[in-house]
């Protein structure tokens, strides 16, 4: 009966872990080693295929801050451009952010969206925002 309490115990622990914390102590939480990102996949009303963009910016609306990361995959995207990862966690911990995202096609904007984003103590998440977009 111990045992089976126990196991329970730690059952909910491991379910519950990333979405009960707090901003100052991740480190009784178990999460998973999975590693999730955020992201928009753009593609043209005409035909469903990808759009492919020369250069994108992400923004960090309340301070104007860059937080891309980086433009090195666009050739082979097939129309997906990363928002967040789980590398951004601890910027967006617990609190709402909003982020633009600019796409560009030598150097004109041809996409510009609004997303809000969030993260737990294991992973970033979509608060609001469309992850499929026609042009």
């Amino acid at each position: 009966m111990r045992r089976h309490v126990f196991n329970f115990f730690l059952l909910v622990v491991l379910i519950f872990g990333c979405e009960k914390d707090n901003k100052s102590d991740c480190n009784n939480v178990f999460c998973t080693q999975e590693f999730r990102s955020v992201g928009v996949l753009i593609k043209h009303a005409s035909d469903s295929s990808a759009v492919i963009l020369t250069n994108y910016k992400v923004i960090q609306v309340s301070d104007n801050k860059d937080v891309s990361h980086g433009n090195s995959t666009i050739p082979a995207n097939y129309g997906y451009y990363p928002l967040v990862d789980d590398t951004d966690k601890e910027m967006l911990r617990n609190t709402d952010v909003e982020i633009e995202f600019h796409g560009y096609i030598d150097n004109t904007i041809l996409v510009n969206l609004r997303f809000i984003v969030t993260a737990n103590c294991c992973h970033v998440s979509l608060v609001s925002g469309e992850t499929v977009v026609y042009i």
